[in-house]
């Protein structure tokens, strides 16, 4: 019997020999020593064979051997703890590990770890255009692939390949109150661009959503890619998502077609806006003053019609009880059928580098995780962790956020576009074409310098290979570490601006932080990545009282709900510090301030120090610009000018700029920098 029940478990799992040898561990105890020679033998036979392949069952199939597990790493601007949760139990053999990184260089950073052979296993990418499609494996063969709509799948292939595969994201369309909208007689939503102004026509003769400033449509986001996707998804209906629009846009990838080309259109119905009065251009930009609050105006009924995604629908409606919110898609000028914008938070692939190593081991563990994603409950999952609307699988995904039903036959029909331009090259875009409708350069000159930049200066399609010098060690920006604790690379960007204008002490804002420098030499693209921000290190004089308010505001933001840290952690150079850790509701405090040297830092005495202009109040403190730093405030009329603060300097120049002066002051060094107890975090009581 016993023998029966040990030939039996060899065709089981390991799980189920071991269940079965504890249940009957009392035959086995007094069996004869024959037997025990047989139940060897076949526990020999067993381990040998490994029980033969398990049947097939899509994502819940495990492999390897209990124990060690195979090490997946990926990119990410979020923890995916669910996600994380269902790769472990789904596959009991993988270890996926997800570093953060901030989601506006998550394309700089990860080319740059690809080329130098950092790379993560599973690449994380926004703009899969761009160079970093050289780096990625061809999915085409993968039966996960073809998992997702047809839309979305057609509009990723590149030269006929699937290299990645979409997140889950949003839909985007028009947005308008349709409570207003009905008493001013429209009491159904437009079906052409013609019907759409005609309906803001008759909202404005009624007075109905409208403000003073006379402004009846504005954007969800002023950011400039969701500004030129705005004018991009105007011309999908009518141009981009007709045959000739494909062919166009294929041949721009090849460099055979231009802008001025195909998007001669793109303004006609934002110019038709602007000249009835209920589009203000100059606010088409993040600028202190500039903008249209679309969440605020639409709540009051002082703006009739937004440019939105479905989860900023949602929020509308959620948070008003006296209107109604509706979402239909971009429009035809003539009889074409409409179109929604799909939006994906990111786009994943394999790293070929692990084909090219003969890493199979982890290549088939990426591919399991990456086949786990694309079905429902992993997308499910994923969608829990992000807090994106929708995901874009054939399959249907249970999501927090319905399709809106003015999106519903867009989507079931397969128009849905994907915009696909290298990151850099739409903001650009966007940026332009906004100039053209403040009347500073008219559409053709407009489009003939985006051609220019497209061909010539898209920093995506020309890295900069400047050798700038040489590091000795790697200086990892990993998890946000800028943002919470001492690191080497925030050391080496505060010394280098310290030093470049000779203050007593250097301050960076984590959030100005945003790659690593790896050790061996480092180009100029490195350091545009880095800090690839164009706002400029200003000189203050201070009293000490300042500077603790300075260190206080920093430690603000350390925690947060979507467990990203804020960007206001200060790095420092010229001065330690100290402060104890946030624990459950008592926030982090600021503990002791004191000189490198340990000498006593002097609240009542005056320093020179160095920060940028956004700090100080350039672009305002609304909407969390200049990281709450009111108390150096030296330029916005916003806010209360800073006491004890005296602008000495502006130097004009960037972090970019400091970090490449400090290179050049120090040619011939291999540059070193490390974390020397200048920020100290303690634990527990004072």
């Amino acid at each position: 019997m016993v023998q029966e029940k040990l030939m039996s478990c060899m065709i089981r799992d390991t799980k189920s020999f071991v269940s079965s040898v504890i249940l009957h561990f009392k035959d086995i105890w007094n069996m004869k020593k024959r037997s025990v020679s047989l139940i060897l033998t076949c526990l020999l036979a067993f381990l040998l064979a490994g029980c033969g392949p398990a049947e097939e069952s899509g994502p819940a199939e495990t492999e390897g051997s209990s124990g060690a597990k195979t090490p997946v790493t990926m990119l990410y601007f979020l923890d995916l703890p669910n996600f994380e949760a269902l790769v472990e139990k789904t596959y009991p053999d993988i270890d996926l590990q997800i570093e953060r990184n901030a989601e506006a260089t998550i394309d700089g950073e990860s080319e740059r770890r690809l080329r130098t052979g950092h790379g993560s296993d599973i690449i994380t990418t926004t703009m899969p255009t761009g160079d970093v499609k050289q780096y990625a494996l061809d999915l085409s063969a993968q039966k996960f692939a073809s998992a997702y709509q047809a839309g979305i799948s057609q509009s990723l292939l590149i030269d006929g390949k699937t290299l990645f595969l979409p997140l889950p994201g949003q839909y985007y369309g028009y947005i308008y109150n349709a409570t207003l909208a009905a008493q001013a007689g429209v009491t159904e939503a437009p079906t052409s661009t013609g019907a759409l102004l005609s309906m803001l026509d008759a909202a404005s003769a009624h007075g109905l959503g409208i403000g003073s400033d006379d402004v009846m449509f504005a954007l969800e986001s002023n950011d400039m890619t969701n500004v030129s996707s705005y004018f991009i998804g105007t011309q999908v209906p009518d141009f981009l998502g007709q045959s000739e629009g494909v062919i166009w846009r294929e041949n721009l990838t090849r460099r055979e077609d231009t802008f001025s080309d195909g998007m001669t259109d793109c303004l006609s119905l934002s110019s038709a806006m602007v000249e009835k009065g209920y589009l203000d251009p100059a606010r088409l930009n993040n600028k202190e003053g500039n903008m249209t609050p679309a969440m605020e105006r639409m709540q009051n009924g002082t703006l009739l019609l937004s440019y939105g995604s479905v989860h900023f629908l949602d929020m509308l409606n959620a948070e008003s009880d006296q209107y109604e919110f509706a979402m239909f898609p971009f429009l035809s000028e003539g009889n074409n059928h409409p179109w929604t914008i799909a939006a994906p938070a990111a786009f994943l692939g394999l790293n070929a580098a692990l084909a090219e190593s003969g890493k199979e081991d982890v290549l088939n563990a990426a591919k399991r995780v990456l086949d786990l994603l694309s079905t429902p409950e992993g997308q499910a999952a994923f969608i829990q962790d992000s807090g994106a609307a929708q995901s874009y699988l054939a399959a249907e995904v249970p999501t927090p956020n319905e399709i809106s039903e003015g999106l519903v036959d867009c989507v079931a029909e397969g128009y849905v576009y994907n915009i696909q331009f290298p990151a850099k090259l739409l903001q650009y875009f966007g940026r332009s074409m906004v100039s053209v409708l403040n009347g500073e350069i008219v559409l053709k000159d407009a489009l003939a310098n985006v051609d220019h930049y497209f061909l010539e200066g898209d920093e995506e399609i020309e890295y900069d290979q400047t050798l700038i010098g040489v590091v000795a060690e790697d200086m990892i920006y990993e998890n946000y570490n800028v943002r919470r604790e001492e690191t080497a690379i925030g050391n080496l960007v505060a010394d280098a601006i310290r030093e470049m204008t000779e203050v007593d002490v250097a301050f960076v804002n984590g959030g100005s932080i945003r790659g690593s420098l790896y050790k061996g030499n480092v180009f100029g693209g490195d350091l545009d990545v880095i800090c690839p921000y164009d706002n400029t290190i200003v000189v203050l004089e201070v009293k000490g009282s300042v500077i603790r308010e300075m260190l206080e505001n920093g430690l603000t933001h350390i925690v947060q709900e979507n467990g990203i840290p804020g960007g206001r952690f200060l790095n420092v150079s010229g001065l330690c510090y100290s402060y104890r850790a946030p624990a459950g509701d008592s926030p982090a405090k600021l503990l002791k301030i004191t000189l490198p040297d340990g000498a006593s830092f002097d609240e009542s005495g005056t320093y020179t120090i160095a920060v940028t202009s956004y700090m100080c109040g350039a672009n305002g403190y609304l909407d969390n610009n200049g990281d709450g730093f009111t108390m150096l405030n030296v330029y916005s009329n916003t806010a209360p000018m800073a006491e004890g603060v005296t602008l000495v300097k502006e130097t004009g120049k960037t972090f970019g700029d400091a970090l490449q002066l400090y290179f050049q002051s120090h040619n011939g060094e291999a540059i070193l920098a490390k974390p020397e107890g200048r920020i100290k975090e303690v634990i527990g009581d004072d």
